[in-house]
């Protein structure tokens, strides 16, 4: 069954409207999880504030108990499967022992494009970066596993990511490693026991750490763009956030368009899941690749072709898609592998 249902912003909330509206027993509202379809990410019951995680209209579905199994929707409206697989051409074979996770290619000195062969395997790697730079809770901390596992991160198609962002990341997950060496060492859990397992939790993950390394060698690019292999819609709008990191005009006109629009939209984008600082870079992003359905009317169409008539313009020649560094295109068969 399927209902609607206008809740306060809490997990108590959302458990209290399953229960009714579903008419759940009591054996089941104790089994009950809580996912948001479109993403995949958990919905922790006990939340304060689940703004950021669940969005207004989201469609959130509930299990008795079993892991998220639905797919996980592209821009565009395709679907997308969590692993992809290796395509043709591409050798798992390696010195290296692991897996052939992705391919790296280098469209600048400072813009490289990652193509990923396991979504999930992306977002084990990605997944807690991304939080850090955008959420509009956790935005420049360093949360654990478990609480990433429940984030809209952790179900991501794509990811941007920054010179910054990466520097804050490797030196927060250093200084988790430090501190669960410390807990480890000085055998002083606290009194409930939780503190080793607490510090433990924020420690980086073979993945996060071999892709940290792929970055460190290739000379850390001011930008990476990651995508899932062949989800170009994904890939142009991850692009968006590479033109407006690196180039001026671009952003200059998102900037100055943002700035129209910010107190209309400000809450829908942290219902989304973003951070402030996140808002404009966005907004350009979803002008530009969304159809004009994603709005529901908060912009109206003709709005919408003329703001993306002023992006277009300020974006300019340097976006040729079959030989400039933002083309949405394939990666290159000669991209390298980079071995999790």
């Amino acid at each position: 069954p399927a209902v609607a249902a206008v809740i306060e912003a809490t997990g108590p909330a959302l458990v209290h409207a399953a229960t009714n509206k579903l008419r759940l027993k009591k054996k089941e509202v104790a089994l009950a999880r809580f996912y948001v379809w479109k993403t995949g990410a958990e919905v922790e019951r006990d939340a304060d504030n689940l703004r950021g995680r669940v969005a207004d209209g989201d469609l959130v579905v509930v299990s008795f108990g079993e892991p998220f199994a639905g797919k996980l929707r592209a821009a565009g409206g395709t679907s997308v499967e969590p692993e992809v697989g290796v395509p043709s051409g591409v050798s798992a074979e390696s010195e290296c022992p692991g897996v052939v996770a992705a391919r790296w290619e280098m469209r600048s000195p400072h813009l490289a494009f990652v193509e990923w062969f396991s979504i999930s395997l992306m977002n084990r790697a990605l997944g807690r970066a991304s939080t850090l730079l955008e959420h509009p809770t956790y935005c420049g901390a360093l949360v654990s596993h478990r609480e990433q596992s429940r984030l809209p991160s952790s179900a991501y198609r794509g990811h941007n990511l920054y010179f910054e962002t990466l520097s804050l990341f490797e030196a927060l997950i250093s200084k988790a490693s430090d501190a669960a060496k410390a807990v480890a060492a000085n055998h002083e859990p606290a009194s409930d026991g939780t503190c080793s397992t607490h510090e433990h939790d924020r420690v980086p993950n073979d993945a996060e750490l071999s892709f940290l390394a792929a970055w460190r060698e290739h000379s850390s690019p001011r930008v990476v763009v990651s995508y899932a292999a062949g989800d170009l819609c994904t890939l142009s709008h991850e692009v968006c956030h590479a033109r407006y990191a690196l180039l001026p005009t671009y952003r200059e006109a998102v900037d100055t368009a943002w700035m129209g629009w910010e107190n209309r939209l400000t809450k829908w984008m942290g219902d989304l899941g973003y951070h402030r600082s996140r808002h404009a870079d966005e907004f350009g992003a979803y002008i530009l690749t969304e159809s004009h359905g994603f709005w529901r009317g908060r912009v109206a169409p003709n709005e919408v072709q003329a703001l993306r008539a002023q992006l277009t313009k300020a974006i300019g020649p340097d976006d040729d898609a079959s030989i400039g560094p933002f083309g949405v295109r394939p990666i290159s068969e000669q991209a390298k592998a980079i071995i999790l």
